[in-house]
């Protein structure tokens, strides 16, 4: 090993060492050629990283969406263009109460016919009578069962002999009769008002709540009613009556009452566990219910006094006696004649006492 250390140590004393100025040279190449190198990698890592955020971009792009999408949009047709089309279908027709021959009659025309009717279009609503009179005006746009809800197509009451109150929002409210030559709008008064005992109501116009419909000044005030979840409300309460509804799902029913004071108390059903139903309609300002006692038999619990006591008559259950509605929405009647009904000889506990809200 000694001996190849020494042959090194000669080796490179005998070769000539470059002069200075040339080793300056070369060492400044070898400087620029680094230099160089360095350059251009950095230069392709911005290129990289360039691309790279211009690539995200395009998958956020891709990713996020594009905005809501363009609402559907039916032809612009009038309302005489949808009644009797050939291309329309008659959804609902209610004839009056109390006048012979007037009908009202809601019509549907859709962008694409189908046979099952399941199409997207708008609706017209045409009222006629026994004299000729005729009142035809647009109704709703209705969707599919396909697409996303485009709203509903409201609620037709008739509130007096031959005119219908329209429950609905844009367009709408309205009060229709065949002889008006349009409909007549409805100011909707929003701000919910505390009435007294024994003031008339009616669904409002988006179907939350109850308010009170004033034909002559043409409004509808909303009601100021207690907040209580799943609370249906018996409408329309006749004048002089108070405002009552049936709470909860399933068990632990309630009744919510208005007592003369213009308060509301509740009133707990015993063994909600039977099914139960709202007894509506009644002349006397009846509060009264239904509940099931066994097949194709029910009780009818009802009271006068606004909840303070009560009586309990056998009735067969109301889709059999005939006791229901179906227009405008579902509800049971009250039997015109319950007083009649016998007493029921086994029945479930009536209502507990009142309770203030």
């Amino acid at each position: 090993m000694s001996d190849l250390i020494d042959f090194v140590c000669e080796t490179e004393r005998s070769v000539d060492q470059p002069p200075f100025a040339a080793m300056i040279v070369t060492q400044r190449q070898a400087r620029r050629r680094r230099s160089a190198v360095t350059v251009t990698a950095a230069l392709g890592a911005v290129l990289a990283l360039v691309l790279a955020v211009a690539g995200l971009g395009q998958l956020g792009h891709r990713q996020l969406p594009s905005g809501p999408a363009p609402q559907l949009l039916v032809p612009d047709w009038t309302a005489d263009q949808i009644v009797e089309h050939p291309d329309a279908f008659v959804v609902a027709q209610v004839e009056s109460r109390s006048q012979p021959n007037t009908t009202l009659t809601v019509w549907k025309r859709c962008t694409q016919p189908r046979a099952d009717h399941d199409c997207f279009g708008r609706e017209a609503i045409a009222v006629v009578d026994g004299s000729d009179a005729r009142l035809v005006t647009l109704g709703a746009v209705t969707g599919s069962s396909q697409q996303p809800s485009l709203g509903d197509e409201g609620l037709l009451r008739e509130v007096d002999d031959g005119l219908w109150y329209w429950a609905h929002q844009n367009p709408g409210p309205y009060l229709l009769s065949a002889t008006m030559s349009q409909p007549a709008h409805l100011t909707v008064m929003d701000r919910a008002v505390a009435h007294s005992f024994g003031v008339p109501s009616i669904e409002c116009a988006d179907r939350v709540g109850l308010c009170t419909l004033d034909q002559n000044a043409r409004t509808l005030e909303r009601l100021a009613i207690p907040q209580v979840p799943h609370t249906r409300w018996a409408t329309p309460t006749a004048t002089g009556c108070g405002l009552w509804g049936l709470a909860g799902v399933g068990g632990n029913l309630r009744l919510i009452i208005q007592q003369h004071d213009g308060s509301f108390a509740s009133a707990d059903i015993p063994d909600d566990s039977a099914a139960a139903a709202m007894a509506e309609g009644g002349p006397g300002c009846e509060i009264a219910y239904y509940q099931s006692i066994g097949e194709n038999r029910d009780q009818l619990v009802v009271s006068l006094d606004q909840g303070k006591t009560w009586q309990i008559r056998q009735t067969p259950m109301p889709q059999v006696a005939g006791y229901a509605e179906e227009q405008p929405r579902f509800r049971t009647l009250i039997p015109p004649r319950w007083t009649s009904l016998p007493p029921m000889p086994h029945p479930l506990p009536p209502p507990r006492g009142l309770q203030p809200l």
